[in-house]
């Protein structure tokens, strides 16, 4: 298995630790500052209510990477490394 055959694979392993810390700092806002990342419901009216989508799924969205694409990337390389028959040792019988 060659990580360069999955590329969106590779980008996310570049920048996972990041989205880690990120979606970290968000959670502590909210739970120790109650600060939260909110949507316009009514612009017209300023009103607005919490996001409730994955805030680790947005930073993805941040960085360029789909998450739909990413998953099949990770079940191509696992379906890659079921195929592939275990390394034998010479001269192991």
């Amino acid at each position: 298995m060659h990580i360069n055959n999955y590329p969106v694979y590779e980008k996310y392993g570049h920048i996972s630790d990041i989205t880690h810390v990120m979606s970290t700092f968000l959670d502590w806002l909210e739970t120790q500052k109650g600060l939260r990342l909110c949507e316009a419901y009514k612009p017209q009216y300023e009103w607005y209510t919490p996001i409730c989508g994955n805030k680790e799924e947005l930073l993805l969205q941040f960085f360029g990477i789909n998450l739909a694409d990413l998953e099949n990337e990770k079940w191509q390389m696992r379906k890659e490394q079921k195929d592939t028959p275990p390394a034998t040792h010479a001269g192991l019988n």
